[in-house]
Formats: C-alpha cells, sequence, structure tokens
C-alpha cells in the first residue's frame, strides 16, 4: 500500500498478514512468543504469582481472628429515636485500621468489620451484632452509652447449624445481596425524611420490616444483614466532584500518563485559542459569569440532589453490604410474605431522584430456561454459604452508606411518651392477638378468629419484639443464667462512668477536616427553621415529675 504523506511518498507492507493466516495454529503461536510474546506472558505470571501470595497471606491472617456474637435486648419503652443508634454507629467507626502497604502484602492484613444483624426465628425476633472478639468493648461501649438499661448477651451462631444443602426435600430458600441503584455518593430516604409536617413525629420506616418478620410463624426464619467496614474519607471526593460537576465547576481528575499525553496537544491547542480570542477583545471563551450563578438556577431535582450529596459527604461513611434469606421447611414456605412483603418494607428507603435499594445479581432466581433448576441450586447454596460466613465479596462491590442510612435501616423501635395535655384514647377495640395465652378447653374470643395455622395454644407468647422474652437466649446463649453478661454490664457502666464517654465525633477517624463545597448556601434554608425548632427533639424525661395522663400502663 502506497500513500502520499506531504509529498512524500510511504509504502506499507502488510504481506505478512497473509502469511501468517496461511500456518498451522503452532507456527503461529511460535511467532508470537519469539517476537515479544513472552514478555506478556511473563508479566502475567508475574502478577498472578503476587495476586496468589497475597491471597494466601489473607487467608492466614483471616483463621487468626476470633468473633463473637452479641445479642442486644433494649427496654420496651425506649424513648430514643434513630439518632441515638447513629451516634452507636459514629463511635465504631473508631475501629479503623489504617495499614502500611507491608502489612497488606506480607500479613496480608485487611480491615475487619461489623455485622449487624435483625433475626426471626419463628417469629421472635432479635437484634445481633457480630465483631471481632478485640473490638467487644467498643461494641458494648457504644451501647451502653446510647443505652445502659440495654442487656447485651453473648449467644452463639444461630446460622451455623443449619446444615443444609439444596436441592433439599424437606427445607427451601430465597436470599439475594441489595445494592443500590444508584452512584455511591447519593444518599438513599433517611429517618429524618420520615418526619411528618403536622406534629413532627418521626413515622419509625423499620416497622414495616418488623411487622413482615413477626408474621413468621413456625418451622420459618427471616434473616436481615447488614455488613459495615470503618473506612477513610477518601469516597468524599467522588460526592463533593459530582456536586462540582452539576454547578458547573471545574473537577480536577486525576489521570493516567496515556491521557496525559493524549490531552495535552488538545489543551495547548486551546490555550493558544484563548489567548488570541482574548487579544481580539472578544474577552474569556467561558463567559463570565462565575460557577456559583449556576447554583441558584439549578432545576428542582439537581438541586436536590446536590442538597442530598452534600447532606450524605457530611457525616461518617462505612463500607456496606446488605443481604437479606428466608429460609423455611417447604409446608410454610411463603415467598409472597417473606419476600415480596420484604420488599414491599425496604421500598420505604428509596429516592426515586437519588438512591434506593434493590436485588443483586446474586439472588436465587434463575432467569433463563438453560438448566433453570441447576442454577437456581447454586446460587442457593452460595447465599447460604456467603450469609454464614459474613461475606462481603459475593455479588457486586461494596457501597458507602453513611451513619444517617445506616440508623434508618437498622434501629431499635422506639416509644413516644405524648404530653399530658394531649387527650389520647385509652384503649380501642383490636381482635385479640393470635399468640396470647388463653387456658385449655376455654373458647378464643375476639372480633375475629385465627386461623387453623396459627391457633393459639396454652402457655405459648409471640412477642413483636424480643425485649423481656428470652426466648433467643435460651437457645443461642453461651451461658444459659445470664450472670456472665451482668457482671460484664457492671464493669463497662463502671469504665463508662469513670471515662465519662462523650458523644463521638469525626475525629475519631483521625482525618483532616473535610470541605463540603457549597454546604453553607445548600443548607441555609434548612438552618434557619432550625432556630425555630429541633428536627428530632429530645424526649421528655420520665424520671421525675408528674406522670402524663395519657401513659399506657
Amino acid at each position: 500500500m502506497n500513500i502520499s504523506i506531504l509529498g512524500y511518498q510511504v509504502s506499507f507492507d502488510f504481506s505478512w498478514i497473509d502469511t501468517l493466516g496461511k500456518k498451522p495454529f503452532y507456527e503461529l503461536l511460535w511467532f508470537f512468543l519469539v517476537n515479544g510474546g513472552w514478555i506478556l506472558i511473563l508479566l502475567v505470571c508475574i502478577w498472578g504469582g503476587f495476586e496468589l501470595f497475597v491471597y494466601n497471606n489473607q487467608i492466614k491472617f483471616s483463621k487468626k481472628q476470633k468473633y463473637i456474637f452479641l445479642a442486644l435486648d433494649i427496654p420496651r419503652q425506649n424513648l430514643q429515636s434513630p439518632q441515638a443508634v447513629e451516634n452507636l454507629f459514629s463511635t465504631l467507626a473508631g475501629a479503623h485500621m489504617p495499614l502500611e502497604w507491608e502489612e497488606e502484602i506480607f500479613d496480608g492484613a485487611y480491615q475487619l468489620g461489623f455485622s449487624l444483624e435483625i433475626v426471626s426465628i419463628d417469629g421472635y425476633i432479635q437484634y445481633v451484632v457480630r465483631t471481632p472478639v478485640h473490638w467487644r468493648d467498643i461494641v458494648e461501649a457504644a451501647v451502653y452509652s446510647q443505652y445502659p438499661d440495654a442487656e447485651i448477651s453473648e449467644v452463639e451462631d444461630y446460622a451455623k447449624d443449619i446444615n443444609v444443602t439444596f436441592p433439599s426435600d424437606e427445607y427451601d430458600v430465597w436470599g439475594s445481596d441489595l445494592t443500590l441503584y444508584n452512584k455511591s455518593y447519593f444518599p438513599i430516604r433517611s429517618y429524618i425524611e420520615f418526619e411528618s409536617s403536622l406534629n413532627r413525629d418521626i413515622k419509625d420506616p423499620l416497622t414495616a420490616l418488623l411487622e413482615v418478620m413477626n408474621t413468621l410463624g413456625p418451622g420459618e426464619q427471616f434473616w436481615f444483614q447488614i455488613l459495615i467496614y470503618p473506612t477513610d474519607t477518601k469516597w468524599i471526593k467522588e460526592g463533593q466532584n459530582a456536586i462540582k460537576k452539576m454547578v458547573g465547576q471545574k473537577v480536577d481528575e486525576k489521570k493516567d500518563w496515556m491521557n496525559i499525553i493524549m490531552d495535552e496537544p488538545v489543551r495547548w491547542f486551546n490555550e493558544l485559542g484563548n489567548q488570541a480570542l482574548g487579544a481580539m477583545g472578544f474577552g474569556d471563551v467561558e463567559g463570565d459569569k462565575k460557577d456559583e450563578d449556576r447554583l441558584f438556577f439549578l432545576p428542582p431535582v439537581e438541586k436536590a440532589q446536590t442538597e442530598g450529596i452534600a447532606r450524605k459527604v457530611a457525616k461518617i461513611g462505612f463500607l456496606s453490604k446488605v443481604r437479606i434469606v428466608y429460609f423455611a421447611r417447604k409446608e410454610v414456605f411463603n415467598k409472597g410474605r417473606g419476600v415480596s412483603g420484604t420488599f414491599g418494607a425496604i421500598k420505604q428507603f428509596s429516592d426515586l431522584h437519588l438512591n434506593g435499594f434493590k436485588p443483586d445479581k446474586n439472588k436465587t432466581h434463575a432467569r433463563w430456561p438453560w438448566f433453570k433448576a441447576y442454577r437456581k441450586q447454586v446460587k442457593q447454596n452460595n447465599i447460604m454459604r456467603a450469609y454464614k460466613a459474613r461475606d462481603s465479596a459475593t455479588g457486586s462491590p461494596k457501597y458507602i452508606l453513611n451513619t444517617e442510612e445506616l440508623a434508618t435501616i437498622w434501629h431499635f423501635p422506639y416509644f413516644e411518651i405524648k404530653g399530658p395535655l394531649v387527650k389520647r384514647i385509652e384503649s380501642k377495640r383490636v381482635m385479640s392477638p393470635v399468640g396470647l395465652p388463653v387456658e385449655a378447653g376455654l373458647p378464643i374470643s375476639g372480633l375475629g378468629q385465627s386461623s387453623s395455622s396459627q391457633k393459639a395454644k396454652p402457655g405459648v407468647k409471640v412477642p413483636v419484639i424480643d425485649y423481656e422474652d428470652d426466648y433467643f437466649e435460651e437457645r443461642f446463649a453461651i451461658d444459659k443464667t445470664g450472670a456472665a453478661d451482668k457482671r460484664r454490664k457492671k464493669a463497662v457502666l463502671e469504665k463508662l462512668q469513670k471515662t465519662k464517654v462523650h458523644k463521638p465525633s469525626m475525629a475519631m477517624l483521625d482525618e483532616a477536616e473535610v470541605e463540603v463545597p457549597f454546604a453553607d448556601q445548600f443548607s441555609q434554608e434548612d438552618k434557619d427553621t432550625e432556630d425555630d425548632h429541633d428536627i428530632n427533639p429530645r424526649p421528655p424525661s420520665v424520671d421525675g415529675g408528674n406522670v402524663p395522663s395519657n401513659l399506657p400502663v
């Protein structure tokens, strides 16, 4: 092939391609190796050997770690809003472990995390935290500092004894990881947005999920798991850049050497053109309008997005993974109740303009007809293994949830006392609870009758939450008497009293102060309203004074 370039004739010979195409495969392979292909193969082998070396060290490191499970029981008359749990998560951020490169490579060290779980077994609901043994003090101090009357019991892993391999003749399971449907720096709908505009009461967003879990009967289990890993503040930069792009500011992004080589000539010609036009009197090509002016003319959706991102990056974040599993005997397995009801409750946390949860690609559902049964069984076994191992490497990569978002999807139900001047109905007619203990032989009265599958049994009580009931502890507690847990609680409270623990802050991360662009403009209107009333007023104290007239007893 001959072409003319600037008056010169340039010849290209591609006949060697046709020659190689006529040779056998082994000759082509040999040609590739002797002409530099061996270098590429050597680099791949070195990279693979390095990754295998690090992976083996990580396995050795993981085998050295010891974990314990703590069952949390909060008093029924809980006056704390999710803000208390948000403070709890801020304390857990102190477990961040900045690692040096030699620790990651030669020791196989990696950031350890926590598993926050809500478990429903036969309709009994229990809050459980899995933590490394050496961080047990952090968890207990965080809980007791917000809930001094809480009870913490060391328990066994409730999932370890379920050794079922699918397909199974007795059991069925549905499970999935939950991933975000938007970028990680976009926030989900938080508990603050569930505040009533009329009386400023916060409607507990977790109630719907707990009610679904409470409807389960004997032979059914529902597991809700949130894996969190303390991390640094590098993720905030991505959110800040997104805000700058929305308001038209220039974003300084890191480029690799190839992008620098390709972009430098373009940048040079653009700069030359700007200088030439400026000398001719046309002014700056980009215009004299300031980037900040666009902020006040943003469309409503973009304005809500910038405000949401600014609010999210202003708080501590965790690398997170959410997982759900519905496990039951086949004769009582009800996908409509255990799965559809759950996703209906989870949809509350979605904001179509910001973020929300959706099932990940590892859900136990085979979409295509080819080997459908086999692929479903593989997914069922994988989701059970991942849950029991508290493995975050399945499905999509981990994403960032800040303390406010975590407190929204994992907090203790709270009970709010109304003022004595507010008249309330003392009682109302409702159907009697299906689990109410009755004396044998007496008819069950009420506005309706329970189904045959949920008949009340003598001496059996099914509460909504395992508050004072020890159903979970009787099955899984390490110390059935609870004496050891009480002694440990006493020691932790005494230590807290001596050290005078205060509310944790961002300083616990040992990071520099994070600048949130335009946060003052976004929150100016909200700041003015906060001067008039607090978004989350502190519940009234019940330590002294008159008892409210409408207090339920």
